[in-house]
């Protein structure tokens, strides 16, 4: 199984930025849009996964990243 790490994150974040011509700044930012959109979603299905894995909290993209992949089954 494979888990990133928070140092891992970031890379993920600056590679993911060089290959789209982005800042990681803006990379981040697109994320983060990601994250509150799927926060404030009105299906119940999504919001009841995004509350197991993140409780009341709203994770940083690095955050994010880190237990997503941890929920992932290949």
């Amino acid at each position: 199984m494979m888990k990133f790490n928070k140092r891992d994150s970031k890379k993920m974040l600056k590679e993911v930025a060089r290959l789209r011509g982005l800042s990681v700044s803006q990379v981040r930012g697109q994320i983060q849009d990601a994250i509150t959109e799927a926060r404030n979603s009105n299906d119940p299905d999504q919001q009841a996964e995004f509350q197991r894995l993140f409780g009341n909290s709203t994770p940083t993209p690095e955050e994010f990243i880190c237990k997503v992949s941890r929920s992932l089954k290949f």
